[in-house]
């Protein structure tokens, strides 16, 4: 670790403590700390924001947390006794998963009342699953974030593994849905399918970016 950045997180820890739940607020200052800045488009996370910000999710799960920007920006948007899940792949392919450090940080990341868990592991497992649902109980996702496994068959599944466990009137949110310079990345693809069953939203600031978009499908 580099030891500018291990003398950044007592800093940014404090920082959390006193930033407004205000979705500019929140997008601004993830994007200006570099131990969790997102790999995201300010302006397509900013649109996201403010729709959290109105639906205030009382259960969300995010696969694929990386640094942890959308996470804490979900966080604490989410509801104020909301219960945070995420889930993370320690050396996947696509993000990397989070450090050790981090852990201290993203614990901050909730509010008094909410409750935060991360599971390290294969999304795509049923051993996941099983965890997933272990911490929900009988209770359903308001929001599921799948910023995962970026491969067709890899975002297939976590889709639809997890989408069933979202409430009706609930939302699920792909991250890279705009067409990717990596063939490597096939959101975008898996995308498309989505739009003919179900009603969507896209969030994309530039059609011609390649990369990153938001996409929503609302249940």
């Amino acid at each position: 670790m580099n030891l500018a950045k291990a003398f950044t997180v007592p800093s940014l820890l404090w920082r959390l403590r006193t930033t407004p739940d205000q979705p500019q607020d929140l997008v601004d200052f993830v994007f200006d700390s570099k131990l969790i800045c997102p790999l995201q488009v300010r302006e397509e996370l900013l649109v996201l924001a403010d729709i959290v910000g109105k639906l205030r999710p009382k259960v969300v799960l995010e696969i694929g947390t990386a640094r942890g920007g959308t996470l804490c920006v979900l966080s604490r948007l989410a509801d104020p006794n909301a219960t945070i899940v995420s889930v993370d792949l320690p050396s996947g392919q696509f993000g990397g998963g989070y450090k050790w450090f981090h852990i201290p940080i993203f614990k901050r990341f909730p509010r008094r009342g909410q409750k935060l868990h991360l599971l390290r592991g294969d999304s795509h497992g049923p051993e996941m699953l099983r965890a997933v649902r272990e911490v929900l109980g009988q209770r359903t996702l308001d929001l599921l974030f799948i910023d995962g496994d970026h491969s067709y068959d890899g975002v297939k599944q976590d889709f639809e593994k997890y989408m069933p466990l979202v409430t009706q009137g609930g939302m699920v949110v792909l991250h890279d849905i705009a067409p990717h310079v990596l063939e490597s990345c096939q959101v975008a693809r898996f995308w498309n399918e989505l739009k003919t069953r179900y009603k969507t939203q896209e969030i994309i600031e530039n059609q011609q970016q390649g990369w990153a978009g938001i996409g929503l499908v609302y249940v």
